[in-house]
């Protein structure tokens, strides 16, 4: 009836509450003991949180990078706008230091309210220069003494601020000058700083490899997490049999010890939140892959971090009514002798099945994109790794029930092999998070080792290619650029060229008596001129003479003209002169050529036309490219350091690429990635470790009767030790097992996701798997001082 349901339901409420408040009061006055199990929980529950805060913290970490990086970017004047009193001339001038970026502008005022970059209060005029604080301590450091040669006419005159940062160990300068004299060639006008532009957005297949990584990462914690409400179950149980006794109810008891969960998971929220507020000024400290974080930039989103907050205490009740109704408690005691119940497959299948269902379509069909696309792709990977810790129960109850005592360790595999039959779901239960965050790096890294695609390498020797505008060398320099480059510590070959284009003069002839925009507008040829030992690098030439001229053909590159033909040299950057370009003709005798491919070739457009300088003057090309290829001695330490430092002396404006074996920019950053997925993903092992140790602890106290017991009967401590460690490792290898044949499955389904090529990554496999039994053994050593410990015949007294 209505006028009693609401009395009804307001009875209910006020019973559920004085059960979880007394189970709270259990929590926090039940002695030493008690306090000893709240701790406990509370620490595990702690940790768990603590990592969920710091996920639910990256959409910030990420907003401010951005934020700030788009704050220090240029924003270039109109087209055609001249100098004012709000302009300012700008061009990069960084490269590296021993691996690290160094980034660098260097800045010219054009009038007296020119913009200043964020974390400045002025500009630096000429001589000046303006440094990050990290890139002051290096370069006061006896290890930056190299860089410092790098900057011997600047002075320092101020500190970046942190507004002007992406994070505090970033290596910046600012450098003013005078030399900067018009727009063009690497050099812009610009009129402030914080383009906004269009916001950042990832590939599909940055955005799959992120997505799985996350939750690669969380669903572990997540079943860590479930695990640490559940410490001290047996003792509990205890008590709520007492309870039964005194005349509560078998639901007043499940209340009860939900109540005292609930009241552990909220003292592992304060301890997560603890944990979490100390490690924000230590990860400042910490970089990957040149990204890092400010301390006040790691703030938990508010939304995210409520969902935590109500999640865990949630998860914490769930779990222990769940738990409680396989649980028979009964006025005299707990029934755990019953056989237990028959674990059915078909459900924990569902799982792994539902996960691949949905991550089907994209395989079949390609990556998506959008909200939608990257939430099926986070709802198919959980429940693909959930799947794995459903298994593992399953797994470990099937495996040990066949097991008998006639194994490798006698005694003491015996006694290992009785208690998991005893307690099968325990042990499966608190290994699986291991499971999930196996089986969820595996397939990460699988993924990451996919997106390298081998073939795509460059093949040959190692060259750094050193190249300069027109307006930083003129071409009547390359010869002294050249002669400064060769002579540097370390340098054990060079060679030279000078680049630019040409077009057929009648072509050329007619585009210009067109009105811009109209008629067709080919590609110019490119034109190298170099020695003949630099030909060589470019080219199959044959026989090279001084005054020799060569045309390449390349199928895939463009047309070359013909012996005879009359060029024009530079016509584009003629034109935006405003003046006429040089006219040369190709010798008759120029020989065809093909393009070699070389290690040199990717950082070049396809030479179409090879010339010496003989036969064609550098200076005929009015914007040219400098260009020197060193190949430096390996065994030289800070070669490339010596040659950057000759190349500041010569302009700052000048560029670096090296490529070839030694020095492959995607490898080292998937190098890079996968080891911090895998120290990411061994972290997690070693949390999980900690819950492992934890339930151990439990368990060794549940059993202090029966571990006296066997003392007393003349038990030797070291079968009892080896027991633990059998107890541990069986579990953790059934798990590690699990985990290779899902993570492999899940990586395999995630390649071809991305159509990509399956690559192993074993090394990585092997740290991980070694990290397990890293974890395994630490558990056992770490409980061997309370199994001796608990190994007294006064553990036998009872009143």
């Amino acid at each position: 009836m209505p006028g009693t349901s609401r009395p009804a339901r307001g009875a209910t409420v006020r019973r559920w509450a004085a059960d979880l408040a007394m189970g709270a009061r259990f929590a926090v006055t039940g002695g030493r003991e008690g306090w000893i199990r709240t701790a406990l929980t509370a620490l595990g529950v702690g940790l768990g949180v603590a990592v969920l805060l710091l996920a639910t913290a990256v959409p910030n970490i990420w907003n401010a990078a951005m934020d700030r990086q788009r704050a220090r970017t240029v924003v270039p004047a109109a087209e055609g706008t001249g100098p004012s009193d709000r302009t300012l001339l700008t061009a990069l001038a960084g490269n590296a230091y021993r691996d690290r970026p160094v980034y660098g502008r260097i800045l010219a005022a054009e009038g007296p309210r020119a913009p200043v970059p964020p974390g400045l209060s002025r500009l630096p005029g000429p001589g000046e220069m303006a440094v990050s604080p990290a890139l002051s301590d290096l370069l006061s450091a006896p290890e930056g003494a190299l860089l410092k040669k790098r900057f011997p006419h600047l002075r320092i005159t101020a500190t970046i601020g942190d507004a002007g940062l992406t994070y505090p160990g970033e290596l910046l300068f600012y450098q003013g000058s005078d030399d900067l004299r018009r727009p063009g060639d690497g050099v812009e006008r610009i009129t402030a700083f914080g383009d906004r532009g269009d916001p950042f957005r990832a590939s599909p297949l940055a955005v799959l490899v992120i997505i799985v990584s996350c939750v690669a990462l969380l669903a572990p914690v997540a079943v860590f997490i479930a695990t640490a409400v559940r410490f001290g179950g047996e003792r509990r149980d205890q008590r709520l049999a007492a309870l039964r006794l005194v005349g509560a109810d078998r639901a007043a008891t499940r209340r009860i010890a939900a109540g005292e969960a609930l009241a552990g998971a909220l003292f592992g929220l304060l301890t997560g939140a603890a944990i979490f507020l100390a490690g924000r000024i230590p990860l400042s400290g910490i970089s990957l892959l040149e990204i890092g974080v400010f301390p006040s930039d790691v703030a938990p989103d508010a939304v995210l971090a409520g969902c935590v907050a109500l999640a865990v205490p949630l998860c914490a009740v769930g779990v222990t009514l769940v738990t409680m109704r396989r649980v028979t408690v009964e006025p005299l005691g707990v029934t755990r002798t019953a056989p237990p119940r028959r674990r059915r497959l078909w459900w924990r299948l569902l799982l792994p099945v539902a996960g691949v269902v949905l991550l089907l379509p994209q395989a079949l069909f390609g990556l998506g994109g959008g909200d939608a696309a990257n939430a099926q792709v986070i709802l198919g990977v959980a429940l693909l790794l959930l799947g794995v810790a459903a298994l593992l129960p399953w797994l470990v109850g099937a495996v040990v029930s066949r097991l008998d005592g006639t194994g490798p360790g006698g005694p003491s595999w015996h006694l290992a092999v009785r208690r998991l039959q005893l307690s099968s779901t325990a042990a499966g239960r608190s290994v699986s998070g291991i499971t999930v965050a196996v089986a969820g790096a595996l397939a990460v890294q699988l993924l990451l080792t996919g997106t390298q695609n081998l073939d795509e390498q460059p093949r040959g020797p190692a060259w750094t290619v050193v190249d300069a505008h027109d307006d930083t060398v003129p071409a009547a320099r390359a010869p002294e650029m050249y002669a400064r480059l060769r002579a540097s510590v370390g340098v054990r070959a060079a060679h030279a060229m000078v680049s630019g284009h040409a077009d057929s003069a009648r072509h050329h002839q007619t585009h210009a008596d067109t009105a811009p925009g109209e008629g067709d507008d080919p590609e110019p040829y490119p034109v190298t001129v170099a020695d003949c030992a630099t030909l060589r690098q470019l080219a199959d030439i044959g026989t090279c003479s001084r005054g020799s001229v060569f045309l390449v053909k390349d199928p895939e590159g463009p047309s070359h003209p013909h012996p005879g033909e009359r060029l024009a040299l530079d016509p584009v950057g003629s034109r935006s002169d405003h003046r006429a370009p040089a006219l040369w003709s190709v010798p008759r005798t120029a020989r065809p050529a093909t393009a070699r491919p070389s290690g040199l070739r990717p950082a070049f457009l396809t030479p179409v036309l090879l010339a010496t300088p003989e036969a064609l003057p550098p200076t005929l090309l009015r914007h040219p490219h400098v260009t020197v290829l060193l190949r430096l001695d390996p065994h030289t330490p800070d070669a490339i350091e010596y040659v950057r430092n000759t190349a500041a002396a010569i302009s700052p404006q000048i560029g670096f690429t090296t490529f070839g074996f030694s020095s492959v920019a995607d490898t080292d950053t998937l190098d890079a990635a996968r080891h911090g997925l895998t120290a990411c993903a061994a972290a997690v092992l070693l949390l999980i470790g900690c819950g492992l140790l934890i339930t151990a602890l439990e368990q060794l106290r549940d059993r202090a009767r029966v571990l006296s017991a066997l003392d007393a009967l003349g038990t030797p401590r070291a079968v009892l030790g080896r027991a633990v460690l059998w107890q541990t490792a069986v579990p953790v290898a059934l798990g590690l097992a699990l985990a290779l044949g899902c993570g492999l499955a899940l990586g395999s389904l995630l390649l071809h996701m991305a159509n990509r090529p399956l690559q192993a990554d074993w090394w990585g496999i092997l740290v991980l798997t070694g990290t397990a039994a890293v974890v395994v053994l630490g558990v056992t050593l770490l409980s061997l001082p309370l199994l001796w410990r608990l190994m007294r015949p006064d553990g036998l007294r009872t009143e």
